[in-house]
């Protein structure tokens, strides 16, 4: 591992500075591409998958296979060879998908030309549906505007639903709501439209699958950035996770002085009003080190189970990603015990903060020691 770019990560946790925020990190696996970053903007073609997550994300050119895209703002513009997976604030299809398309977010909407080949779901506060769908639709949200083409039959539930003058749906149209729908004389819907039986239930539920959408895009997202960790910087990272095991009581030590200690130093700069601007970078800093360091912990749970498989699998990127992502998903479940299972993780949390750190700072100081013996 380059021990500049560890340097360079040690910066921007630690607060010492800040790499520019519009920075995007991106790795290649044959013919797919993982992109990370603040703004993201896919504009070459891709043979493979396309992964990307950031505040903005754009997807300019065709993707020969799916897409997974999760971020603040996300554009589908180019062509999509196979599925759309999309999770944000403002979800927008401007382009072409040949396969399935699934959203979830505040406001998706398909544009007028878009198109997609196989069915869709959406799920999120406004949806509008303005281009074309081949097979069937299923949306969920308070606001639901269709005013498409519909290949086959389409179920909604929502509080406002509204089929536009445009509308052209080859099959039928079942709705949930509290509320009439509302059918412009002028939409074609050739199975007629049907008021499924009232079930409040449907309420509870959609508010459920909200929060479980937010948690599962927040996942995607430190999925991602974790295996862009892995693959990018594989020894830094697989040192790193091997320092929890190396140096434990060290880890969990500095791991509390770094989750204590930093909120600290951000408030006394706040107070001193002159020191505003590096408290808002340590902030940013902190937050940055929040990710990394659970994502090292989860990489020390990967990697320990790992080697019980056998010692050349640890050096397989591949391998250490999905172990990453179980180790995630095993996390998240120990968390769900009562008392002991929040205090493992967050003990487990601490010392992936520690690790994190002790290893940067490592490659920090050789860095420097190297320059001033040039």
């Amino acid at each position: 591992m380059d021990r500049t770019i560890a340097a360079l990560i040690l910066v921007a946790a630690g607060g010492i500075g800040v790499a520019a925020a519009e920075d995007s990190t991106e790795a290649s696996i044959g013919d797919s591409r993982l992109t990370a970053g603040d703004v993201v903007v896919l504009d070459e073609p891709i043979d493979g998958n396309a992964f990307a997550a950031g505040s903005r994300v754009e997807l300019r050119e065709r993707v020969d296979g799916s897409a997974f895209l999760s971020g603040g703002n996300v554009t589908v513009a180019g062509p999509v060879g196979r599925n759309l997976y999309a999770a944000g604030g403002e979800v927008r299809i401007e382009g072409e998908v040949e396969g399935r398309a699934r959203a979830a977010g505040g406001k998706i909407r398909v544009a007028g030309d878009a198109r997609i080949g196989g069915s869709a779901a959406f799920a999120g506060d406004s949806i509008e549906v303005d281009g074309a769908v081949g097979r069937g639709l299923r949306a969920f949200g308070d606001t639901i505007v269709i005013n498409g083409s519909v290949g086959g039959d389409v179920e909604v539930a929502g509080e406002n639903i509204r089929i536009g003058p445009d509308a052209r749906i080859d099959g039928r149209v079942e709705y949930r709501s509290s509320r009439d729908i509302e059918v412009d004389p002028a939409a074609q819907v050739a199975g007629g439209v049907t008021e499924l039986q009232q079930d409040r239930r449907w309420l509870r539920k959609l508010g459920h699958g909200a929060a479980i959408v937010g948690g599962v895009t927040s996942s995607f997202g430190m999925v991602l950035f974790g295996a862009l960790m892995i693959l990018a910087m594989p020894r830094f990272s697989r040192e790193a996770a091997a320092t929890i095991l190396r140096k434990p009581w060290q880890s969990a030590g500095l791991g509390i002085v770094m989750l204590l200690g930093v909120p600290f130093a951000i408030i006394v700069l706040l107070v001193t009003v002159i020191g505003i601007p590096l408290a808002l970078l340590l902030i940013f800093g902190y937050v940055v080190l929040m990710l990394l360091g659970y994502l090292v912990a989860a990489m020390f749970v990967g990697d320990t189970a790992l080697e019980r498989l056998g010692r050349e699998k640890v050096e397989s990127p591949w391998w250490r990603v999905l172990f990453m992502f179980l180790a995630l998903i095993v996390i998240a479940i120990v968390k769900q015990v009562p008392f002991i299972g929040g205090l493992a993780v967050m003990l487990l949390f601490i010392a992936g903060i520690g690790a994190f750190t002790m290893r940067s700072w490592r490659g920090f100081r050789n860095d420097t020691a190297e320059a001033t013996a040039a």
